[in-house]
């Protein structure tokens, strides 16, 4: 037996297979969604900021945007239009003395967390030291 011989027959059966599949997804009557993959690529490529960065973490926030009927916006920007507060705040100076300050009052990591409007996991950083500079 030659090998030759051997990898034509496996190229062969590997078409073969190739073949069996394309046969099988046209019978299997379902549309061909894959042609709209470049429109949506494109697309998610054009929505860039100012200086060059993606709006979107990625296109499943970006077909997220589309399947929940909205125009596709970055979600801080979504955030700002709707005057929805986001999850995230930013660790500003001010926050870090104002929170040492309620810890060193012996405030609880929940109590200093309500009252500087960040979390308890930040208020615990603060506390470590992780926001000094």
């Amino acid at each position: 037996m030659n090998i030759d011989e051997n990898a034509s027959i496996k190229e062969l059966q590997a078409l073969k297979r190739k073949i069996e599949k394309k046969i099988n997804s046209k019978q299997s009557g379902k549309e061909d969604l894959s042609k709209f993959y470049d429109l949506i690529k494109n697309d998610h490529a054009r929505h860039k900021r100012e200086d060059g960065r993606k709006v979107f973490r990625g296109v499943v926030d970006y077909l997220e945007c589309y399947i929940k009927g909205l125009p596709p916006i970055a979600k801080a920007s979504f955030y700002e239009r709707f005057g929805i507060k986001g999850k995230r705040s930013k660790i500003t100076p001010e926050i870090v003395q104002n929170v040492k300050s309620l810890l060193e009052q012996g405030a609880t990591l929940q109590t200093a967390s309500d009252e500087s409007g960040v979390s308890p996991a930040t208020c615990q950083k603060i506390k470590k030291g992780d926001y000094d500079s």
